[in-house]
């Protein structure tokens, strides 16, 4: 049962990241050029309004968690009818709720635009209006289909999600652009909202034909509609505000960076000459006016947090998978299982998560001329960067004590985080020395606060024992010796007059081995871990001959 349930839960990250990596792809298909495209300015407008959207996208998600436990608890009890009905409840309460997020994104867009970050922004926030709806009603069924433990509708519609916003999205910027670029930011948002609906009306199509394939009967045990009602709100409630809490650090920095920008009367020599082409001399008098802190905001999300959430793909798949496997096993009481599911998820999480952390950090500069063509952004990502292994660990601690039934406590501790959020802000961005570049630093200081307070309740509460060696001194030394390699590869490689653009790639290459080859040496991986991996039994074989492998 052990064994089975490990290897249910890393299949079903296995086939969510592989969709992930898709999803990125077509992503960064969609916003590196809309970036280059329609600039920072258009940027900010844009990432104003998505913002708004993701605030309610996580805000339901919070009940597509609390259907994807109650019905993996459910199917553990082997009560297929009594999980289709509590889909049933939940799509329906989250249809309610996207109804009402449309309505108040649509009326409220001005008002939204002139509170959060620019006047201009409202016509995104219209454009954006009628996808919460279609966003939360798949939620609904992805958080059913997750619940059983099939991945592959989450993973399709998310594909298909993804290139809709590709395909229509760029296309209506483009055409858009010569109006304005309020006009293309609008275009490149409707987008999204085509993309969900098709997204919805895929989804919604397989749980129809799934319906019809499955002989469901009644048992006699089946909970009423009030029951789970009762159980889907105790559940879901804390859950919603911890994920609307974790969006609500989006808001948060969306209204304080801007606010705080403009608090600025008089800028630096330093600033001047950095920013000197965002400045426009028939507004600027000294201090950031509200066009020049958009532009800032639109670098920082435009640039750095858009590479920042890159590496985010897996680390989601993993924390979407986490819960429904831990949750079957303590359901039918096989401690076991879920304590190897929680140490192989955080190992896991950090093994992966910390060299993308680092490489991205020493790597800020080169890899935004790549993408960009444009290193401006540079310090912003570096130090960002370095937020990436705690955002990680905050998403998969999150998942694992919502499993083990605490679901308030990830909320206290989003909270808190949220707070030295506000404080960093508002601290650090008003200081013309520090200003925009203040941002990334209240992101680390924010996670890393909510990151330690999750682990230390999941020592508490599980009983798992999560060795520093295992879990953080390995991964670390694999990375350091990544990022000397790194750092070598592109200075060799500047000598020889390569231009930067060009050295990143093959410098993150030799990074890679680097990594994956220190990763054997000190022994951070497990040889159960590489035995669930499709055809890891020989996997394991060849590198235990290697002597790459350690025995558990």
């Amino acid at each position: 049962m052990t064994q089975t349930n490990k290897q249910t839960f890393l299949k079903g990250a296995f086939i969510l990241v592989v969709s992930g990596i898709f999803v990125k792809i077509l992503g960064a298909g969609f916003k590196i050029p809309l970036t280059m495209l329609i600039k920072s300015d258009g940027m900010g407008l844009f990432n104003a309004s998505y913002t708004l959207y993701a605030f309610f996208v996580l805000a339901a998600k919070g009940i597509s968690i609390a259907v994807s436990k109650m019905v993996s608890e459910s199917v553990a009890l082997g009560r297929d009818k009594e999980a289709e009905r509590i889909f049933i409840v939940s799509f329906l309460i989250l249809g309610a709720i996207g109804i009402c997020g449309t309505i108040l994104l649509y009326f409220g867009a001005e008002n939204f635009a002139k509170t959060f970050v620019d006047s201009r922004a409202s016509l995104t926030i219209r454009a954006i209006a009628p996808s919460v709806l279609f966003i939360t009603m798949v939620s609904a069924i992805r958080g059913y289909f997750q619940g059983k433990q099939n991945m592959y509708p989450t993973a399709i519609s998310e594909v298909i999600e993804a290139f809709g916003k590709l395909a229509i999205g760029i296309v209506l910027a483009w055409v858009l652009i010569g109006r304005s670029i309020e006009s293309a930011a609008a275009g490149a948002i409707t987008g999204v909202t085509i993309s969900t609906f098709i997204s919805f009306m895929f989804i919604l199509i397989v749980f129809i034909i799934d319906r019809r394939r499955h002989d469901l009967y009644l048992p006699k045990k089946c909970r009423s509609r009030r029951s789970i009602v009762r159980e889907l709100v105790i559940i879901a409630l804390p859950i919603t505000i911890g994920a609307s809490v974790a969006s609500l650090t989006n808001i948060v920095d969306m209204l304080t960076i801007m606010k705080r920008l403009q608090s600025i009367t008089q800028v630096t020599p330093e600033f001047m000459q950095r920013y000197s082409d965002f400045i426009d001399p028939d507004l600027f008098s000294g201090g950031i006016y509200e066009g020049l802190a958009n532009k800032l905001y639109g670098l920082y999300t435009g640039y750095a947090v858009q590479l920042f959430n890159l590496p985010l793909t897996m680390i989601v798949a993993l924390s979407t998978s986490v819960l429904p496997a831990i949750s079957g096993a303590l359901k039918r009481v096989d401690i076991r299982a879920a304590q190897l599911t929680t140490n192989s998820a955080l190992r896991i999480t950090v093994l992966f998560a910390l060299p993308c952390s680092v490489g991205l950090s020493v790597l800020a500069g080169p890899v935004l001329l790549f993408i960009f063509n444009e290193s401006l952004a540079a310090s912003l990502l570096r130090t960002l960067s370095l937020a990436i292994v705690f955002v990680s660990l905050v998403q998969v601690t999150s998942a694992i004590l919502q499993a083990y039934g605490k679901m308030a406590i990830p909320v206290f501790n989003m909270l808190i985080g949220c707070l030295v959020k506000i404080g960093a802000n508002y601290c650090l961005v008003s200081q013309p020395s520090i200003n925009i570049d203040g941002a990334p630093v209240s992101t680390l200081l924010c996670y890393f606060v909510i990151a330690a307070l999750n682990i230390f309740f999941i020592i508490r509460i599980t009983g798992c024992r999560l060795g520093v060696g295992e879990l953080i001194l390995r991964p670390v030394l694999a990375s350091g010796a990544m990022a000397v390699v790194v750092v070598f590869a592109m200075n060799v490689l500047s000598d020889m007059n390569f231009p930067v653009r060009l050295a990143v790639v093959p410098a993150i290459a030799v990074g890679a081995v680097t990594y994956a080859l220190f990763v054997f040496l000190v022994g951070a991986i497990k040889e159960s871990d590489v035995t669930m991996l499709p055809g890891g039994e020989k996997l394991a074989y060849m590198l235990k001959k290697l002597h790459l492998l350690r025995a558990e």
